[in-house]
């Protein structure tokens, strides 16, 4: 599973709309098939919800990443741009590959996906060039950092095409690198010494994104080398790249003439955005709905809760929506209901519902200690995947039939 993690800061929305009860048997269409509850079924609307620029995104080490350019109408163009260390394996505390004879040096890129259709055939014009100051091993980036190449060192800048069926994507370097890689030192000198590389997609060849595995061994640079002249035969000797190395991506969005236009934030009465790589989230709250329910209903019981969210618009929906919930000592952290649901692989884990058009979460504990708290801070849905995917979407806004809420199921 790819690694989950949360933005650092959630903004608070102002009010919204109060709760209606009906009487129900059994809320079939609510609960999970294993458990049924005999109760009263309540549904809370939210009446303030806003899209908020994601603007504090971490990109450091994560063990899945995206490459290229993309752009829709909805959200105008992004490009993904990734910066790597070049080190020695974690056991290796120092090289001498001073004196050998380099033959070739190949870059390669465990394929995790494509996108927007991964049944394409894609060009993809990589450029591969060296760093002019080392990446920090010690350093936190964000999607917003950037670091200079030196433009004297281009590696690679040629196209190559990408295969539904190919796994690993294979560059063939300059052999100009060489000149880096012949090293005497320890693994932190050769850090230092390397400094690290650049690989990009640009905008030359297909408009695309490829998702890479960092965590695959087979995502490394490897040196193909003679110890003298004398040899026939290439040894190999593979350096890390991404994963046990310091690495981030740098995302660029260009929001000129799109609908979203990049305000800061948007109000969410007609549409609402979840666009990942530095994009937006939806930051909605409950706090008219909880606070009427928490007075009518003092000692209530809730056996399920689930926010629904309906989809107006994917090209390609998002795996999955995770909700943060901000506690009453100020900070925000991911609601208890998520590691429940990821435990037990639960259907309404935040995974979306195909014959509903819509995500599904699992809300119970969180609604609980809204009630029990009496006011509702909001509550930031954020995707799973905004840091390896482009994949996005767009959910029906507070003003439409099919809008966003949570369902519930409670007895007192």
């Amino acid at each position: 599973m790819k690694k989950l993690l949360f933005p650092a800061a959630i903004l608070l929305l102002l009010a919204v709309t109060g709760c209606t009860d009906e009487e129900s048997g059994l809320g079939l269409n609510l609960v999970d098939g294993n458990t049924l509850y005999n109760g009263q079924q309540a549904t809370l609307t939210a009446n303030r919800a806003l899209s908020v620029r994601d603007d504090s995104l971490t990109t450091t080490g994560f063990d899945y990443g995206v490459i290229g350019n993309y752009q829709d109408a909805t959200f105008g163009s992004v490009s993904a741009t990734l910066y790597t260390q070049i080190a020695l394996d974690q056991h290796t505390g120092s090289i001498n590959i001073a004196e050998n004879i380099i033959d070739s040096v190949v870059l390669t890129l465990v394929k995790d996906h494509t996108f927007p259709d991964s049944t394409a055939s894609y060009n993809f014009h990589f450029e591969v060039m060296r760093l002019a100051e080392p990446l920090l091993t010690d350093t936190v980036y964000y999607s917003c950092d950037t670091l200079a190449v030196d433009p004297t060192a281009k590696y690679f800048d040629q196209t190559v095409t990408v295969t539904p069926t190919d796994s690993i994507v294979r560059l063939k370097l300059d052999n100009s690198i060489s000149t880096i890689l012949n090293q005497t030192g320890t693994a932190e000198e050769f850090i230092n010494a390397t400094k690290g590389l650049r690989i990009r997609i640009t905008d030359a060849g297909s408009t695309g994104m490829l998702g890479i595995n960092f965590r695959a061994t087979k995502t490394c640079l490897t040196v193909y080398h003679r110890y003298s002249s004398e040899d026939t035969v290439d040894a190999e000797y593979p350096f890390l790249l991404g994963n046990g190395t310091a690495h981030f991506i740098h995302f660029h969005h260009d929001y000129t003439g799109s609908v979203t236009g990049g305000a800061d934030s948007l109000d969410g009465t007609t549409a609402l955005y979840l666009e990942p790589l530095g994009g937006y989230n939806m930051l909605v709250s409950f706090d008219d709905a909880v606070r009427t329910f928490a007075a009518a209903h003092p000692t209530a019981v809730l056996h399920h809760a689930e926010l629904l969210l309906p989809v107006a618009s994917s090209v390609t929906p998002p795996d999955r929506v995770l909700a943060v919930g901000k506690r009453a000592e100020g900070d925000e952290a991911y609601i208890d209901d998520l590691m429940m649901d990821l435990i037990h692989m639960s259907r309404f884990d935040g995974t979306y519902d195909a014959s509903r058009n819509c995500y599904r979460l699992r809300v119970t504990q969180h609604v609980q200690g809204l009630l029990r708290q009496g006011a509702d801070p909001g509550t930031l849905l954020v995707l799973n995947s905004r840091r390896s995917s482009a994949a996005r979407a767009i959910v029906n806004g507070l003003s439409a039939t099919d809008h966003p809420r949570i369902e519930l199921i409670y007895t007192e």
